[in-house]
């Protein structure tokens, strides 16, 4: 077997570099493998002390022949973990194709090296894997396998590959702009179990320097997967003084670490879910276990506003305890066609369940409402609200408006408290039948009403906006209505919180509901970004194109990135 190369980056720890160096000689596949050890150099007027122990530091890997063959790389100045990293895996991975990473506080076991070859070898041609981990502390019971993959990849001893590593972007401005642009955000800082984009951010600012952290953003970006052992195969001892990391080592005690060979076999090349939410748990645990009941809380708020109207409120009866997940599947040639692979969603107890819920945030014991779920803050779409204050300001303080599938008016409750006493409003909301019953029997009032059709509402207001929230993906013929809402002449179109992708073509997939909410499924749009922007610029001008909050994961049979956008837009002819 034609071993991978190693790295190691060093600075001035020379105990924790003895010590990284004597495990890794201790390898088995040590004395056929080359290493090449690049040493950073002095900071600009650094200490006596500094300058001691980077001489020492060079000293030690000097003191052995710990590999096959030793290539050593000394620099003269300062140049940064990060960059250090970056220069150091582009050089080398760009000679052998594939290469195997250290830093000088990671401890690998005796099997590191084994692992990682064998796990190079078996996954050197798959696109969708990243890299190769090396460090697990939150998947080790009797329900894992040998190994597994999840998005996330690994900084505490990992491999890859010439053509992943090509993916690497230097530039985090550029990376944070794609993730907000494709929705990613939640995802990326795992449901707020760690503040992963403001990691980002910080990178953006100057105020760290993190390779890691642009290449995690890379694997998001491009829907990519790292092995991971389900021993761990290195260990991290940089909590002590002289570590980077400074503080408790808090993962030590709770990872299993490696003392027999991991046995590498080819598997499905697909994210493990339930392991994903158990290292979520395992940040929970050992980095912010206070934050815990509240980010599950944010994690469940979250889902309401994706799910087409009533379907949420079946999540509210049923309160699962796991974390829940939207699922959309297959590439169906017809709306038909996918009606036919899907049961539908019927409830007699929505209608009742999601009545007692607006008629709280009517009499003021709620802030807010959608889809029956009550919220302790109002969930404000600021883009959508703000340009409904410009409307207001460009017509002399009336407001006029359509809000198609609007439920019993939850963005009416939601946008009321921004609207001066003095507007003249006419909310009216255009729903199934049962909704215009009790809308206007128990919720409405002489600024929201509720009709079954677009022409009742527009016969009635005379409105000049209509508001298209979470709808569009829903309908059979979604162009089709569109084409009927030009005919209206509507001055002012929103559209908020409808889903894309980036691919040449809409995609007719089948949405499915966890049972752990209700069993569900039903045909669902992602709509071709360009092809629906040149459609409705034909007669309207988009005044304003903005990410909408949703960053629900979603699980495309052709993995194909879909995220949530949402425009307003202004008539022009």
């Amino acid at each position: 077997m034609q071993t991978a190369p190693i790295i190691l980056f060093v600075y001035k720890r020379p105990t924790h570099t003895e010590k990284v160096l004597t495990a890794l000689a201790e390898n088995i596949l040590a004395d056929a493998s080359e290493l090449y050890i690049f040493c950073d150099g002095p900071k600009d007027n650094a200490p006596s002390g500094d300058i001691e122990n980077i001489v020492k530091t060079r000293e030690i890997i000097k003191k052995k022949k710990w590999c096959k063959n030793v290539y050593i790389s000394e620099s003269s100045v300062n140049k940064g973990l990060a960059t250090s990293v970056i220069d150091g895996v582009t050089e080398v991975v760009n000679k052998y194709g594939k290469v195997i990473v250290l830093e000088d506080d990671i401890i690998p076991s005796k099997y590191f090296l084994q692992f990682m070859n064998d796990a190079l070898n078996i996954y050197q041609h798959d696109e969708k894997v990243l890299s190769i981990g090396a460090f697990n502390f939150f998947a080790t019971d009797s329900e894992v396998g040998e190994t597994f993959f999840i998005p996330i990849p690994d900084c505490w001893g990992w491999a890859t590959w010439k053509d992943q590593w090509a993916l690497f972007e230097p530039n985090p401005q550029k990376l944070l702009d794609k993730l907000r642009q494709c929705s990613l955000i939640e995802k990326f800082n795992l449901y707020g179990a760690y503040n992963f984009e403001k990691m980002l951010i910080d990178q953006i600012r100057g105020n760290i320097s993190s390779w890691a952290i642009r290449w995690q953003a890379v694997a998001y970006l491009y829907n990519k997967l790292t092995l991971y052992p389900k021993f761990s195969v290195t260990k991290n001892i940089g909590f002590d003084s002289e570590g980077t990391h400074g503080g408790d080592d808090k993962y030590s005690n709770v990872i299993r670490f490696a003392t027999h060979r991991i046995k590498v076999e080819k598997i499905p090349v697909q994210e493990r879910p339930e392991i994903t939410k158990r290292m979520m748990q395992g940040y929970f645990k050992v980095t912010q276990p206070q934050r815990k009941t509240k980010i599950k809380a944010q994690i469940k708020r979250k889902l309401f506003f994706i799910l087409p109207p009533v379907l949420a409120s079946i999540y509210r009866k049923f309160r699962p305890s796991k974390l829940v997940r939207l699922q959309w599947q297959g590439n169906y040639q017809t709306w038909e066609e996918a009606k036919e692979a899907t049961g539908g969603y019927n409830d007699p107890n929505i209608f009742e369940i999601t009545r007692k819920a607006v008629l709280k945030v009517k009499k003021g014991e709620a802030k807010g409402e959608r889809d029956s779920v009550l919220f302790e803050e109002v969930q404000q779409v600021w883009p959508v609200t703000a340009h409904l204050l410009k409307i207001i300001l460009e017509n002399n303080g009336r407001l006029r408006i359509i809000d198609f599938g609007g439920s019993l008016g939850s963005s009416y409750f939601q946008n009321r408290a921004m609207i001066p006493a003095n507007v003249i409003l006419s909310w009216n909301v255009v729903e199934q039948d049962e909704y215009v019953k009790i809308g206007n029997a128990e919720i409405a009032d002489n600024q929201l009403h509720f009709f079954s059709s677009i022409n009742q509402a527009y016969e009635q207001s005379q409105a000049d906006t209509i508001l298209l929230s979470s709808v569009l993906q829903y309908l059979e013929k979604p162009y089709e209505f569109l084409d009927e809402i030009l005919n209206y002449g509507f001055t002012n179109i929103i559209i908020d919180r409808t889903a894309f992708i980036d691919g040449p073509q809409d995609l007719i997939t089948a949405q499915t509901v966890p049972e752990s909410i209700y069993k569900a499924s039903y045909p669902a749009w992602f709509f071709c970004y360009d092809h629906f922007k040149s459609f409705i610029k034909k007669h309207y001008e988009i005044i304003h194109e903005f990410n909408s909050e949703i960053d629900t994961p979603i699980n495309l049979d052709n993995q194909i990135p879909a995220y949530w956008k949402g425009f307003i837009l202004k008539r022009t002819v």
